[in-house]
């Protein structure tokens, strides 16, 4: 299309994040929001007439009867499928939130149906955008730590998220998408876009003790990627009310060297870091290097600061006892890869006919890492992952 035209773009589900997306739309200069569909009538309507757009209460026809460039589908973890085919046998770019899908076996058939059709299908992958793990990929990618060793990555939810989050259907939406589906989406396609690197074993356990067995408590699972790289992904959403944060986590990552450590809270590509992002360096490091470092980072809109090691207890910085980098979260980064954003990305790849950065194969590769927690800790085998 044109890159002067409006995305005419509909929306499938009008919960918490279809509504984020039509927010994001009515902002947009390049976005015009056709129609929002879903099974609950008077959301529907509310939502539509909010964004001025057509309310439907059966997706198949909005995408039957719209004039659509694309749809953002909204439905719930385990309901990606139907939609996602749907919209694209219909010939409608699309972007579906993660996970990808909660079965391989519909990952694959919605890689193939986008395949066939030729539409582009984004997930929505919105950690990848977050300064921080920006930070990760970039020292990975330049060679910065070195050979990848291991990572640890803990990712926790409040209770009230599979209890209340999504008021009466909670548990029955918990019961459907575990919290390997719901946050463990993040993390294997986060690791693996950080590192560059496939998975090739996984091995799992998971509890079940606060939620009654409706869905288990938490996955415990050791992921092994190409090269030998160990990866630990704990995750749980049984983590008290009384938290502050509904969504937290820790990131650890070592290579031979070098070592980035932080903490965050926050939702998708707003979560925020506690202390910033701590990188250190094994051995002496010149302040030349630091700085060349510093300049990869400015590349990609993150800004940093050279941390020196005290000496005796003094506090004056010693040019020739440089430590590492820190990325402090009290400043303003901007991520400039991909548009800033995973929504505005979206929209670009349509204008300006280029492929998503978080592709179709990244949902499905995403898709086999969290399913094969899943039959490892249900079964208690190493599942190997063979493509």
């Amino acid at each position: 299309m044109g890159c002067r035209e409006k995305v005419r773009v509909g929306v499938i589900g009008a919960g918490i994040l279809g509504t984020s997306h039509v927010k994001f739309c009515m902002k947009h200069p390049d976005v015009e929001v056709v129609a929002i569909a879903d099974i609950v009538k008077e959301k529907a309507q509310k939502l539509a007439s909010e964004a001025g757009a057509n309310a439907y209460t059966d997706y198949k026809e909005m995408l039957k009867k719209e004039p659509l460039d694309a749809v953002f589908v909204a439905t719930p973890d385990f309901l990606h499928y139907e939609p996602v085919v749907t919209a694209a046998e219909e010939g409608k770019h699309v972007y579906v939130q993660k996970p990808f899908a909660t079965k391989v076996e519909e990952a694959k058939g919605m890689v193939e149906a986008a395949e066939k059709a030729g539409i582009k299908l984004m997930v929505g992958f919105g950690m990848r955008w977050y300064y921080a793990f920006t930070a990760a990929h970039v020292l990975v990618r330049e060679g910065y730590l070195g050979d990848l060793i291991s990572a640890t990555m803990i990712h926790n939810d409040r209770i009230d998220v599979p209890e209340e989050m999504w008021g009466p259907l909670s548990k029955s939406w918990a019961r459907n998408s575990t919290i390997a589906d719901f946050l463990g989406s993040h993390d294997s396609d986060l690791i693996r876009w950080i590192s560059g690197r496939e998975a090739e074993t996984v091995y799992a356990r998971s509890t079940s003790k606060a939620l009654g067995g409706v869905t288990p408590d938490s996955y415990n699972a050791l992921v092994t990627f190409e090269g030998d790289f160990q990866v630990s992904l704990n995750l749980n959403w049984v983590a008290a009310r009384s938290k502050p944060n509904l969504v937290d986590g820790v990131f650890l990552l070592y290579g031979t060297e070098g070592t980035v450590q932080l903490s965050w809270h926050g939702l998708g590509y707003n979560v925020v870091s506690n202390e910033g992002v701590e990188v250190y360096f094994n051995g002496e490091v010149s302040i030349d290097r630091l700085f060349e470092i510093q300049g990869k980072l400015k590349e990609e809109g993150i800004e940093s600061r050279v941390v020196w090691e005290t000496e005796w207890g003094k506090q004056e910085r010693n040019r020739n006892r440089s430590r590492g980098l820190w990325i402090p979260s009290n400043i303003p980064h901007k991520v400039k890869h991909h548009q800033g954003d995973p929504q505005a990305h979206f929209i670009h790849c349509i204008q300006k006919d280029e492929e998503p950065f978080c592709s179709a194969i990244d949902g499905l590769r995403q898709t086999e890492i969290v399913c094969a927690i899943k039959e490892s800790a249900k079964t208690g085998r190493i599942i190997e992952l063979k493509r």
